[in-house]
């Protein structure tokens, strides 16, 4: 479920990339971004949280 928000301040440079590469992997941007986090490792297990550590 997606209900977390990110608001992430970029270069109009960084902005060009990632929406051009967006268009060339025929993805949104937001596709783009949660599709290069998927690749990242598993977090570590958080103990004693209800939840796991957002930031």
């Amino acid at each position: 479920m997606k209900n977390l928000r990110l608001d992430v301040k970029l270069s109009e440079y960084q902005m060009c990339q990632l929406a051009e590469e967006a268009a060339r992997r025929g993805m949104t941007k937001s596709e783009l971004i949660r599709s290069l986090i998927a690749r990242l490792p598993e977090p570590l297990p958080q103990k004693n949280l209800r939840s796991p550590r957002l930031y």
